[in-house]
């Protein structure tokens, strides 16, 4: 049973984890020592839980914003987290979101990508290689040994991915741009595109990110 204090995120893309006994510089492993007593405290402080009950399995450091997440467990396995700032203070939830986000925003400009925009800002209308990527849930990777269901799942993920896919897809088709490669199990395509209708694109609901492609694609 997991219960947290403050905002559960999927942090896959900005953190690094950090396990509690890795650190050799004895100020660096003293401070994170510290957090981990008051994320303890914290803990306490909202269950009720003696603090001496709970113990660290893992923590992880929001990239170079000095928010470090806790997860701990007691003594009937229960799992905790919660996330303190440098300071030992608890981060809310709206603050967790804007701390994200930020990091999620280095290296665009909106939706684009840096080095996209500056393309685009030169000023050229030649069509531009560039990869989209779409919003959309995301299908389980299968997890079973059954090639019949395997393969069945496969079907599932193009039959997704595509339907995803598909209205940007015409969108580029009607312009005249031309589409390069649709990924099967990705939210992705690419294709070249004129600067105009990329920067038309990136106001899409649908599209999540827009990168300048530097590599050729490999079905």
């Amino acid at each position: 049973m997991q219960k947290f204090l403050g905002l559960t995120v999927c942090l896959s893309a900005v953190i690094s984890f950090v396990p509690t006994v890795a650190f050799s510089l004895p100020l660096l492993g003293q401070t994170l020592n510290n957090l981990a007593e008051k994320a303890k405290l914290e803990v306490s402080k909202t269950t009720g839980i003696s603090a001496n009950s709970l113990s660290v399995v893992n923590q992880v450091t929001l990239a170079d914003t000095g928010i470090t997440r806790f997860k701990l467990i007691d003594t009937q396995g229960n799992i905790y987290g919660v996330s303190l700032d440098a300071a030992g203070n608890q981060i809310s939830q709206e603050a967790l979101e804007q701390a994200i986000q930020a990091i999620n925003n280095k290296g665009f400009v909106g939706k684009l990508e840096t080095e996209l925009a500056n393309r685009i800002a030169q000023g050229s209308n030649s069509p531009i290689k560039v990869i989209f990527h779409l919003k959309g849930e995301t299908v389980q990777p299968y997890r079973g040994s059954n090639q019949s269901e395997h393969q069945n799942h496969l079907n599932t993920l193009k039959s997704h991915y595509q339907l995803i896919q598909q209205p940007l897809v015409n969108q580029l088709k009607e312009s005249n741009q031309r589409v390069i490669y649709q990924s099967l199990y990705t939210p992705i395509v690419v294709a070249e595109v004129t600067p105009l209708l990329i920067q038309t694109i990136a106001a899409r609901s649908d599209v999540e990110r827009i990168y300048l492609s530097r590599r050729t694609i490999r079905r």
